[in-house]
């Protein structure tokens, strides 16, 4: 797994990636719209590759880098655009916590231990 660090004028930014997946994680100093100060998105899993635990790991290794720089939290959204509902209830399986709901879907929130 590949981890990437991007230090930007206002935040930093994790890419993790490996071949068949990959990840970002976008940590701020101060509390942003979302209401925490790292969000995670852009996880992606080749389609061949679900179901081997990748996602999750991929997810893990972006929530360690979040609290490795201090967070105690981390944000995502889903919407059902993008993803089906199965991705949605793989993210609560996981820990995360419905914050924020409306039609097109919700933001999450899993705290970090």
């Amino acid at each position: 797994m590949i981890v990437q660090r991007q230090v930007w004028h206002d935040y930093t930014k994790y890419l993790i990636a490996d071949g068949y997946g990959s990840v970002q994680v976008e940590l701020y100093e101060k509390e942003q719209n979302f209401g925490g100060t790292a969000f995670i998105y852009g996880l992606y899993v080749c389609p061949s590759y679900r179901g081997n635990h990748l996602g999750e790991a991929l997810l893990d290794q972006a929530e360690f880098s979040a609290k490795h720089a201090g967070h105690k939290a981390v944000f995502l959204e889903w919407e059902e655009k993008d993803s089906p509902k199965w991705v949605l209830e793989w993210y609560m399986r996981l820990g995360y916590k419905e914050v924020k709901s409306d039609k097109q879907g919700c933001l999450l929130k899993k705290e970090l231990k």
